[in-house]
């Protein structure tokens, strides 16, 4: 199925980031190459990616003196910014063009979310094209735009879907650590909104559990899933 409709997994991504690209550029060329919202945003947002991608240049992984009168750097950055691969990709770049980065990380964020709906949803629909649509409304979602601001919030959008990929896999395909891979994932991207996320893939469970005969299990294949869990 993948070669027959590869095209459309490759939209579901580049239309998200074409679309994302169109939303954003018009801010990036009136401020001169920066993004730049208001509020959280601009005074925690951008800061923080600058704060962290300096100590982890320079090795500072400890205490870190820059943020109020001294934190525990792990600790007080892990929420934010140390789970997100986005960021150490930005880490590979020099601080000074860090504020530059946020843009296409974002408009990479919202296409990694359609692309990963779109693999999510696919299963459900007798048409790619539909995939590809709930794709884009699950990229551009009111959740996702309106909490630009919260610019880590998109790190949890982006990798959720995996979860849901994850169960499908080992309850209907029966193959096993899919599950395994997305829960490592999704609990180190960003350990608070993995705690709403459980919640939600449990009664996600329950309710594939008595809405579709095609998802069902043994007592082996139970216990399978509760330890990759």
């Amino acid at each position: 199925m993948f070669r027959q409709e590869r095209k459309y997994y490759a939209r579901a991504f580049l239309y998200a980031l074409a679309m994302a690209g169109i939303l954003l550029l018009p801010f990036v060329i009136i401020d001169h190459g920066y993004f730049v919202y208001y509020g959280d945003y601009n005074a925690q947002q951008i800061p923080f990616y600058k704060t962290c991608i300096e100590a982890v240049q320079s090795g500072n992984l400890g205490w870190n003196w820059k943020t109020d009168l001294g934190v525990n750097f792990v600790g007080s950055y892990s929420f934010y910014t140390l789970g997100s691969p986005f960021f150490w990709f930005a880490a590979l770049f020099p601080v000074a063009i860090s504020q530059y980065l946020m843009a296409p990380l974002l408009a990479l964020k919202i296409a990694l979310s359609s692309f990963f709906a779109f693999v999510f949803i696919r299963r459900f629909v007798t048409k790619p094209q539909n995939a590809l649509i709930g794709g884009l409304l699950y990229a551009f979602s009111g959740y996702s735009m309106y909490n630009i601001f919260f610019n880590h919030f998109h790190e949890a959008i982006v990798f959720f879907p995996l979860l849901l990929i994850g169960l499908e896999e080992a309850v209907v395909n029966k193959r096993r650590g899919a599950l395994a891979v997305a829960v490592a994932i999704n609990a180190f991207v960003n350990y608070f909104f993995f705690i709403g996320e459980c919640i939600f893939l449990v009664i996600y469970f329950v309710a594939r559990l008595i809405g579709d005969r095609r998802f069902r299990f043994g007592v082996r294949d139970f216990f399978c899933l509760a330890f990759e869990a």
